[in-house]
């Protein structure tokens, strides 16, 4: 068996609370001796390079900056002194006067206003933020650079700043938020009453939760993180004080260490068997789609057990994929005992299950999938009807996962397993908490999906693609996460993989064909030319 691959944490980006954040910042001044200034500085600088990367200067039309009393105007007002010492024309709009500015915004406004004071004709204005309104009878604007509230936002928003930010969304120019879009959450996403719609987010040292998830993919627009200054292993330190896990976002570099490359003395068993148990009357699709997204993803060997029936379909449907007719009980649904017997053979060789893709939910079928979940000793792999047998039965998983086995309910689903109505509104820190209390690698699915495992570690899909919303993409989630299994990745680790490798095969599809267009199976039709890009074999 090849050595078990696990994902690299230092290779993936990390994702940061405003606690922890601040705590950098924090950790950055005091016991690195790094001034907050030059922090500010820093900041200012970068961000203002990828304003001129993407967007460039016009001499002839003004960059419009709305400058806050905190460290994030702060920010803002550095990036107009930069960009003005590049040739824009800067009109720079402060909310309240400089005494009710932090230090280091209050410096940086003065500097400016030096600046101002010897610079001839209208490169640069600074005035008060209400004036900003007044832009749109005025002169033709570059863009908006949004500087006016940070990471720590906790109520909505209030006037004047609301009625700034509704001005500012009705605007036709491009719109740059620094480090994150006014009214956005910084750790749910959540618009707190209205948030600006940024079309480009620069953001500081490292990425925000909440540009992430919820309101905030949609607010953030691009993203692009800056390096400021802030050494990695604090901000290693700040995720992962306290013995909690941290949370980040994955990356190609981390999935490409991740995935397994063969030897070449090998042979289809020694790579590894995935066993998939799934699939009944009028529900025969999916488990073809987790059967051959298990092959294609590198299984030396698929088995797909299903209910007797459909047995001689599913083998017609797939050629590579052996098949295994489960007895049937007379309530029409699989016979406990009878299957298990049959299908011991199998468990022996497998390396890896996955139970429930197109099962139904027959009594019979889910008293199954209770005892073989609770007896396999495998990594496994749990989705759709699996989930809706342990609904009421999570006990189960509480006392055989270990943290070896990957669920990958939908947010219906979630709630039918932990019994009552969930408020998603924080979906990092539920999944983090039921990870913990199921002692499982739990995969959210959504827009974006997450990852969480027993010690509170949270990987965030990096990959968001509208085209996924489309019947069987779940069921190819769960073949890949066998398929990797199998082949001796980690739970955890095979479950990140699969859910970005997914989302790369979406990407490459929409890449040269309709979004609407995309059906489940299209994903494995690019997945081996995504595999190509990433492993090179």
């Amino acid at each position: 068996m090849p050595d078990k691959a696990s994902l690299p944490l230092d290779q993936l980006n990390p994702v940061l609370t405003a606690a922890e954040m601040r705590e950098a910042d924090r950790l950055t001044i005091e016991s690195f001796g790094m001034p907050g200034f030059t922090l500010m500085e820093s900041a200012g600088r970068a961000a203002a390079g990828v304003i001129v990367h993407r967007y460039g200067i016009d001499p002839g039309k003004p960059i419009v900056f709305l400058c806050g009393k905190g460290n994030n105007g702060g920010d803002g007002l550095v990036v107009a002194r930069v960009l003005h010492a590049m040739g824009a024309r800067v009109h720079v709009y402060v909310l309240g006067e400089k005494e009710e500015m932090s230090a280091a915004a209050a410096n940086n406004l003065e500097l400016l206003v030096k600046i101002a004071s010897e610079v001839r004709g209208n490169r640069i204005r600074i005035d008060k933020i209400e004036n900003a309104l007044r832009l749109s009878e005025g002169e033709p604007v570059h863009l908006y650079v949004d500087a006016l509230l940070g990471t720590g936002l906790e109520k909505d928003l209030r006037e004047p700043i609301r009625g700034i930010v509704d001005w500012l969304n009705e605007r036709a120019e491009p719109v740059v938020a620094l480090d994150i879009p006014t009214g956005l959450h910084s750790d749910t996403g959540k618009a707190l009453g209205t948030a600006v719609r940024a079309d480009v987010t620069v953001t500081m040292a490292a990425l925000k939760a909440g540009l992430l998830i919820n309101e905030g993919v949609d607010c953030a627009g691009e993203v692009e993180v800056v390096e400021i200054g802030i050494p990695r292993f604090l901000i290693n330190r700040v995720m992962t004080d306290g013995g909690k896990g941290g949370t980040y976002s994955i990356t190609d570099e981390a999935l490409s260490a991740c995935i397994p490359r063969r030897g070449r003395r090998v042979h289809k068993y020694s790579v590894g068997l995935a066993l998939v148990v799934g699939g009944s009357q009028g529900f025969t699709g999916a488990p073809v789609m987790a059967s051959t997204a298990a092959a294609r993803v590198g299984a030396g060997a698929v088995v797909c057990a299903c209910q007797e029936r459909v047995q001689p379909l599913l083998a017609g449907k797939m050629t590579e994929v052996m098949t295994l007719a489960l007895p049937e009980s007379s309530g029409n649904g699989i016979d406990s005992q009878r299957a298990m017997e049959t299908i011991e053979p199998r468990l022996r060789q497998a390396r890896a299950l996955l139970v429930g893709c197109g099962l139904g939910r027959n009594p019979d079928t889910a008293e199954f999938v209770r005892n073989l979940v609770a007896r396999a000793g495998l990594p496994l792999v749990i989705d759709a009807d699996g989930l809706n047998a342990l609904s009421g039965h999570m006990d189960i998983v509480e006392k055989h996962a270990g943290g070896n086995w990957i669920l990958t309910p939908h947010a219906g689903e979630f709630e039918r397993l932990v019994g009552e109505k969930i408020d998603l509104g924080d979906p990092i820190g539920v999944a983090r908490a039921y990870a913990a209390r199921w002692n499982c690698v739990l995969v959210l699915k959504g827009m974006p999906s997450l990852v969480a495992r027993p010690d509170g570690t949270v990987v965030i899909g990096s990959e968001y693609n509208a085209a996924l919303a489309t019947a069987g993409t779940g069921d190819v989630l769960a073949g890949l996460c066998v398929g990797l299994l199998a082949q001796g990745v980690d739970p955890f680790s095979a479950a990140c993989v699969a859910v970005h490798l997914g989302g790369k095969a979406a990407r490459r599809y929409t890449s040269h064909l309709s979004l609407q267009s995309m059906m489940a199976m299209d994903l494995l039709d690019e997945l081996p030319l995504v595999l190509k890009d990433l492993v090179g074999v």
